[in-house]
């Protein structure tokens, strides 16, 4: 499994990449029925783009983890064929410019496996939080063994395979940092005792939809609160473009949970103490963070 994340290229969502694919046994009449949720649409997939979103976005994650660290999903392609200079060309050509990407495939062979990625959610950054935001669909994607990986040394320096129970007693340690999206769907991979079992859990849930999980913010007493949908403080009409006041209060994180029933937020603390509260049922067959899990690495510290 990996971890990677980037933005997307308008030469992802090319109609160029149609051609690619028919020649990999794509039918683009096709596409649509095999990668297209029946459950509604999160904004950012609910765009209009020159090809099906849900297959731009898996382009434009496959061109990231290539240009970033190496690692290339695809399918009829001849690696065989090419020496680890000739991948690492491509992968400069690719990080300098997104369209190389599809020329690579146009000229080498082959198409990104697209198939090998399936569907886990969208985050959207808080409005009052950071000056650069993102609207970001997360992926997830197995491999039977970790491949070789050729870091660009621009914004990858070094690449390590950890467990979600290690990546996140690091964090726990204050030795790594992990922004909130991460340490919680890094508590969604804590339900699953092995790698199999996420891999059935995966390709069964794909295509069941994606919610859009965006945090709104309450600056409590003693740390900070994100609220997730579902939770009854959160807002019936969100503040996307951030036009109002972050809401702060006097009360406590503890007092603040106490005031409501339906709980689905992360309350955070300085030092690396975040917690997940959730006791409502996630949407489209998800699973919710493994919070007893969490709280077992936190003391075992």
């Amino acid at each position: 499994m990996t971890s990677e994340g980037g933005v997307t290229e308008p030469a992802d969502f090319s109609e160029s990449w149609m051609d690619v694919f028919e020649k990999c046994g794509y039918k683009s009449s096709n596409l649509e029925t095999e990668f297209r949720s029946k459950s509604p649409l999160p904004p950012i997939f609910n765009k209009s783009y020159p090809i099906l979103s849900e297959v731009g976005f898996r382009i434009g994650a496959i061109r990231e983890a290539f240009e970033e660290c190496g690692l290339l999903l695809a399918q009829d392609f001849p690696f065989r064929d090419l020496s680890k200079h000739q991948l690492s060309e491509w992968q400069h050509a690719v990080h300098k410019d997104g369209s190389q990407f599809l020329k690579m495939f146009q000229e080498l062979g082959g198409c990104p496996a697209i198939r090998s990625l399936y569907e886990w959610t969208t985050w959207l950054t808080p409005a009052h939080r950071l000056a650069r935001r993102f609207d970001t669909a997360f992926f997830i994607t197995f491999m039977d063994k970790i491949p070789p990986i050729i870091v660009d040394n621009k914004e990858i320096v070094d690449i390590k395979a950890l467990t979600p129970q290690e990546t996140l007693k690091q964090f726990g340690r204050q030795t790594l940092h992990l922004p909130p999206p991460q340490i919680y769907e890094l508590g969604r991979l804590l339900n699953f005792d092995s790698y199999e079992d996420l891999e059935k859990f995966a390709r069964e849930r794909n295509k069941k939809g994606m919610e859009q999980l965006f945090p709104t913010v309450i600056m409590a007493s003693d740390g900070v609160i994100t609220t997730l949908p579902g939770d009854d403080l959160y807002p019936e009409e969100p503040d996307y473009n951030g036009e109002g006041e972050p809401i702060v209060t006097p009360e406590t994180m503890e007092e603040l949970r106490r005031q409501v029933k339906n709980l689905h937020r992360m309350e955070m603390k300085p030092g690396n103490d975040v917690n997940i509260i959730i006791n409502i049922s996630p949407r489209y067959c998800h699973v919710a963070p493994n919070v007893n899990s969490m709280k077992l690495l936190k003391n075992k510290l």
